[in-house]
């Protein structure tokens, strides 16, 4: 029973092998589970809270539309929820032209061939 021969030297089928694996696999999980403490699942809350405060504003965004949408308001009332979503909008179009910009302004070299040459050509 070697390598040599062909024949798997450990025992057990690949199913027992597998079945193996997977029950160490699944201790080592529950001991993780068990250990993590109140400070672990803070800091993980406090690393990841601009994500979680995204997601929770989308849900309670799409609630309060479904809610509000049987009710008739004014033209000002629609206005109020709307300037927060705008105030977002002009921000996030401030923010992509100027890397819309500079993406060409360092592209532009690579069009005309290699920095150098392009540079040197447009001098002449």
């Amino acid at each position: 029973m070697t390598k040599s021969n062909g024949e798997d030297p450990r025992p057990g089928s690949r199913m027992e092998r597998f079945q193996q694996g997977v029950r160490k696999r699944t201790l080592m999980a529950k001991k993780k589970v068990q250990s993590i403490t109140k400070d672990d699942v803070k800091s993980y809350l406090l690393r990841n809270a601009f994500v979680l405060l995204t997601i929770i504003a989308v849900i309670v965004g799409i609630i309060l539309g479904f809610c509000l949408r049987p009710y008739n308001m004014s033209y000002r009332e629609v206005k109020y929820f709307a300037f927060p979503g705008e105030l977002l909008m002009r921000m996030l179009q401030m923010l992509v032209l100027p890397l819309i910009v500079s993406s060409l302004v360092t592209e532009a070299p690579s069009w005309l061939g290699t920095a150098g040459e392009g540079i040197s050509k447009c001098r002449k």
